[in-house]
């Protein structure tokens, strides 16, 4: 093989790899917290309730499984269940869950529409878990206890 042939061969390889090593911490919804002002007692719009990095993936991975919160923002429910969420997020930051948020008013992109067209049921806050294949394995509208969530994502974990 020529020798420019080769370093073409070797350049493109390691620009993959480049890639797929940023790529790889760069996927899912991170970093989520509480948005600051909303509130727990009327329903004020101050924003779709829960704040992080990386948003916009909404696209589920194999192998892993996946809670889908969908809400609205200025919805007294959708508030106090976003902070369940969050403290489900950080109670569960070490195993492999991603956590998928979506506004209904505003979805992302088109993979987060499609989302809402397979999963969401109409009401807000709606939860989905799904399993490592992307299977549903509990849906539930309204608010959810953290125990009840942590118990759900804990059988598709298995």
């Amino acid at each position: 093989m020529p020798l420019s042939k080769t370093r073409f061969i070797l350049s493109t390889i390691t620009c993959l790899c480049a890639v797929l090593a940023t790529a790889g911490g760069a996927g899912a919804a991170d970093d989520l917290r509480l948005k600051k002002g909303i509130s727990f007692v009327s329903d004020t719009d101050s924003g779709f309730p829960i704040e992080g990095s990386n948003l916009d993936d909404v696209s589920l991975e194999s192998g892993k499984a996946s809670l889908l919160f969908f809400g609205a923002s200025g919805d007294l429910n959708t508030n106090r269940q976003a902070k369940r969420v969050v403290d489900l997020y950080k109670q569960n930051s070490d195993k492999p869950i991603k956590f998928i948020l979506i506004d209904v008013d505003h979805p992302a992109n088109e993979q987060a529409r499609a989302l809402m067209k397979n999963h969401y049921k109409g009401y807000i806050p709606f939860e989905v878990v799904l399993d490592k294949q992307g299977k549903v394995s509990y849906s539930s509208i309204g608010e959810v206890e953290t125990g009840t969530l942590a118990k759900e994502l804990d059988k598709v974990l298995k």
